[in-house]
């Protein structure tokens, strides 16, 4: 070998004959395997649930990796065994294996009959029916002297010395170029800094509701919002620092923005002939109003403020028009959007899915190009906001109790392969909405719910909904035949609880992660029977299931599961002997959904004749009828009677809810819009009996959007839980590190 350095050479050969220039070394063999919030690492044999690690080990963790290497594919029973359990092994096998299986089935939280992730093949085996993603593994590269004398054999010293000191200076090069190497190394794999919040602030103090969808809007020192009052909307602004609140911009309808140069506001306002919204546009500070385009779902500006970006036809199609309403361009189709906003440069825009149940966060361009969904399919995202420098996205998401406020980094270097992973940066009590940000990137701004209610009674003679039972936190309520004991859901824990009618003898009956709604007394007073939300996992948990059915014991002891599935609204019949409930087998709208009793002593179930798309079911007192509301929304009370095997239509309205029967069976109560009516059985003549009018009402989830129950006292009285929740504006402090 000849040139400068060749008494270095064959050390240079000692390590780079094996592995060439720059290559990575592995540690062993390592595959991250993802299905839904799981991650399975197979060299570690470890299983984590967001990021979080599972107290999973031995066989049932073989079974699952054995699983997920064939997704989509049938893994007999013989190849698991022969895969665990070696041929001179004596072992119950059928028994370990369906144990193992058991047992990863409860920490996935999967049923057998409704899987989600493993199916059961009758004497045959298992199939992983999830969707799997396959991560590179990561690779550590080995620190070496190799590096330095690679960097090394690219500098071309002149040979104009030779000996000690021409060794001494190839040396001094070879250390600074590994330093180099060593600190880029460093500052490669050091994670970057990341936004805490250190500090937050409520910056309004009306009380009033806000729409935690719809961010504040920052512009020149202000937030502008929309709050709803008894007369309606109204546009209000506060100073970003806090103080007093203020009309917003006199414009008509809700206001969606300022022009990036300040001139010009963009609101949204409803025709209530058409029962549409229009974008309009109105000069700053002279008021010169002109409408852009008609028939917009949701409107923001462009970057530029030359134009505007809308939807429609519900939502599903993306367009854009300059800001003078010419030039109207569809750009994509996409799925049903809610919450538009754009990137900092103006090439993207994202929204949430408003129709599928998971509200995933998706992303086009603004050409119309690269449709894509965002942050690994991750559920119930509403976002959101760039920092002004596009480096991190701030979003609020459900974390299983409210809705809190998250980051990602935004950030693609080629040292790092993987999307980051969301970091929440809230956590509770406040449920906070849609973030806006600071120009200066220093503040997030959104809507902050402080939820409570009081469980209240109409009294007849005010008009009003009074306080009830001392007006506990409750909702859901349901009243034992005797009339004596009470079974509510707290709220907004969401736990089952029961007393006697005076709050005395209390006992909670339920624990997270049950996710309680619609309890309802067994006819002898002994068992309670509720629907479960959450499916073994609150932060999966949406509004159409899967959902589960259980019973519990009125003494307390743990909940014995009955149905597993889509299942909802349990009710039942006088004796006491069977259950009828709701089976949704698709999502919204409810096609697919149909009316099921099951047999309490058989454990066998039967559909209700010609109840297709009918749902909340409510079995008379006298065993009679059942009473049922049908699609979505729902302009009809449906009656069935038992005798006969016949429906017949009972009332009809504009969106009816809440079906509950008198304790005579004579009447049928049910909200029908902002009203409670009472239909009479015999002739079907119904009245109104409240006025719901300005009413907040909330109850346990339903909260999310506004909705809320009704029931009936012992006495006939209707019940409700009055929303006496605190919605504001905050501002929450950010730091980066």
């Amino acid at each position: 070998m000849g040139g400068v350095g060749s008494q270095t050479r064959p050390k240079v050969r000692e390590y780079t004959s094996y592995l060439p220039r720059g290559c990575a070394m592995p540690v062993g063999e390592k595959q991250i395997l993802r299905f839904g919030p799981f991650q399975l690492d197979t060299q570690c044999g470890q299983l984590r649930k967001n990021g979080v690690g599972l107290k999973l080990q031995g066989q049932p963790i073989q079974v699952l990796e054995i699983l997920l290497q064939k997704p989509g594919q049938l893994v007999t029973r013989e190849e698991i065994r022969q895969r665990l359990w070696t041929s001179d092994t004596f072992v119950d096998f059928d028994h370990s294996l369906n144990t193992a299986v058991k047992k990863l089935r409860q920490t996935l939280g999967d049923e057998a009959d409704t899987p989600r992730y493993i199916e059961t093949l009758p004497k045959r085996g298992y199939r992983f029916i999830g969707e799997v993603a396959h991560e590179e593994p990561k690779e550590e590269t080995v620190e070496r002297p190799p590096v330095a004398v690679v960097a090394a054999e690219r500098i071309e010293l002149p040979q104009l010395v030779k000996g000690k000191r021409s060794l001494r200076f190839r040396w001094i090069a070879a250390s600074a170029a590994a330093a180099l190497l060593v600190a880029a190394g460093y500052w490669s794999a050091a994670p970057p800094p990341q936004p805490r919040i250190v500090n937050s602030h409520v910056l309004t103090k009306t009380g009033n509701p806000k729409f935690w969808m719809f961010k504040p809007i920052p512009d020149r020192g202000s937030l502008y919002f929309v709050e709803q009052r008894p007369t309606g909307r109204v546009n209000l602004q506060v100073p970003a620092s806090g103080g007093e609140e203020s009309e917003g911009p006199p414009v008509a309808g809700d206001f969606r923005g300022i022009s990036r140069d300040g001139s010009e506001w963009l609101s949204a306002e409803l025709d209530p002939n058409r029962r549409r919204w229009d974008a309009w546009a109105q000069t700053v500070p002279v008021g010169v109003r002109r409408m852009i385009v008609k028939d917009v779902d949701w409107v923001i500006w462009s970057a530029d403020g030359r134009g505007i970006f809308f939807l429609r036809n519900e939502h599903t199609e993306l367009y854009r028009a300059n800001a003078d309403g010419t030039a109207v361009e569809r750009l994509a189709t996409v799925p049903s959007a809610l919450g538009l906003h754009l990137s900092p440069d103006g090439t993207r825009v994202r929204f949430t899915d408003g129709e599928s149940p998971s509200y995933t966060l998706w992303e086009v361009g603004t050409d119309g190009r690269n449709l894509h969904r965002l942050l690994g399919g991750r559920k119930d995202v509403w976002g959101g906001s760039w920092s002004p420098d596009g480096r991190y996205y701030f979003f609020t998401g459900w974390d299983g109790d409210r809705m809190s406020l998250w980051s990602a980094s935004e950030a693609e270097h080629w040292w790092r392969k993987n999307p980051a992973v969301p970091r929440q940066l809230t956590f509770g009590p406040l449920s906070i909405g849609t973030p806006a940000i600071s120009n200066d990137g220093k503040q997030l701004y959104a809507v902050g719910t402080e939820r409570h209610g009081k469980l209240s009674v109409y009294d007849r003679r005010s008009g009003k909904f009074v306080p009830y039972l001392g007006g506990i936190s409750a909702c859901y309520v349901d009243f034992s035949r005797d009339g004596q004991w009470i079974a509510y859901v707290s709220y907004p824990e969401g736990t089952l609880w029961r007393s006697r009618i005076d709050g005395s003898e209390k006992r909670q009956l339920t624990v997270p992660p049950l996710a309680v709604i619609n309890p309802r007394w067994s006819p002898d007073g002994k068992l309670i029977a509720f629907a479960d939300l959450s499916n073994g996992d609150r932060i999966q948990m949406n509004d159409l299931g899967p959902n589960r059915i259980y019973v519990v014991s009125a003494d307390g002891g743990g909940p014995a599961l009955l149905l597993a599935g889509r299942f909802e609204d349990p009710t039942w019949s006088p004796d006491g002997n069977s259950i009828a409930y709701s089976v949704r087998s698709s999502f919204f709208p409810v096609t697919g959904v149909e009316l099921r009793i099951l047999d309490l002593k058989t454990q066998k179930s039967s559909s209700v004749p010609e109840s297709a798309r009918m749902w909340s079911a409510r079995w008379s007192p006298d065993g009679k009828y059942l009473v049922a509301l049908v699609d979505w929304p729902s302009k009809r009370l449906m009656l069935f009677t038992f005798a006969t095997s016949t429906w017949e239509e009972l009332a009809s309205g504009e969106n009816f809810g809440w079906p509950c029967w008198s304790r005579d069976s004579k009447f049928v109560y049910a909200q029908d819009g902002d009203s409670l009516l009472r239909v009479a059985i015999a002739d079907h003549k119904n009245e109104q009996i409240a006025s719901l009018q300005g009413l907040r009402s909330t109850a346990y989830f339903a909260d999310r959007w506004d909705n809320s129950w009704f029931g009936l006292a012992p006495d006939g009285r209707p019940i409700t839980t009055r929303d006496t929740g605190i919605q504001e504006i905050y501002a929450f402090d950010l730091e980066y590190k």
